[in-house]
């Protein structure tokens, strides 16, 4: 098996705090967002696919605004863009109530449920946040690779070390390698892997929640400060999180100073 371009982006996934899918991921949805900031903003197939989806989803919008207010902060990008989709959206509606005006005339009540299905998907969206669908194509190779490296003869150590030396994977992507493994001998494997960083972390948790007692409070705080942000990022990835989960953790950082 050969290392290759996957193989690089893993090791610098696993690097990074928190799960290396999620790192992976992460970065290539920025890099997206930046070249569709300089060069898709005025693109009729982009423009057409994001009607086609009423947009991005909430979390992947907020990724863009935040990346387009660190290049242009008047947000002009987004300011064309939302232009056209609210334009799709008004003639989307007004289909839906020009609809709605015939079926009030000829509908009682018992056909008003066909009637509304209708309406409905006049107004839904015909396709997904097509980020979100880029990043589940990415995560399923992401996934089969950093697998079938695990379970190599030749690469399996290294990858296993990069592992052991990182914060492991987050729920969603451990259920999602559980679910790809062939044997069970894999899957033991990967939770072998696993299950010590869950006990780890409970440990600190642990610790940073006795530290709260108030017979305890003239104690400091040490490496578990910040456990319960990574027992987040486990847990939920941290995709989600970003930025706003850093700025919880260096405000947690400046009350609990002791």
């Amino acid at each position: 098996m050969d290392k290759g371009l996957i193989w690089i982006e893993l090791k610098d996934g696993f690097a990074e705090p928190g799960c290396a899918i999620c790192n992976i991921l992460a970065q290539g949805t920025r890099r997206y967002f930046s070249f569709f900031l300089h060069e898709s903003v005025t693109s009729p197939d982009e423009r057409l696919r994001l009607i086609e989806s009423a947009g991005w989803c909430a979390r992947h919008t907020l990724l863009f605004l935040a990346i387009e207010s660190r290049e242009w902060p008047d947000h002009m990008s987004y300011g064309i863009i939302a232009e056209s989709l609210l334009e799709a959206e008004r003639n989307s509606l007004s289909k839906a109530r020009d609809m709605l005006t015939r079926e009030a005339k000829k509908t009682d009540s018992r056909g008003w449920s066909k009637a509304r299905r209708r309406v409905v998907e006049q107004v839904r969206a015909r396709l997904g946040c097509p980020v979100c669908e880029m990043e589940d194509e990415r995560k399923t190779s992401y996934l089969g690779f950093f697998l079938d490296a695990l379970f190599d003869s030749q690469l399996g150590p290294e990858m296993e070390e990069l592992h052991r030396n990182s914060h492991g994977l987050c729920h969603r992507h451990l259920v999602g390698c559980l679910a790809r493994c062939g044997k069970p001998e894999q899957a033991l494997r990967l939770l072998a892997l696993e299950m010590p960083k869950i006990e780890a972390l409970i440990v600190e948790l642990e610790d940073y929640v006795r530290k709260h007692e108030h017979r305890y409070r003239k104690e400091k705080f040490g490496a578990e400060l910040d456990a319960w942000a990574r027992t987040a990022r486990k847990l939920a990835g941290h995709q989600a999180l970003g930025e706003q989960l850093e700025k919880l953790v260096e405000q947690t950082r400046q009350q609990e100073t002791r």
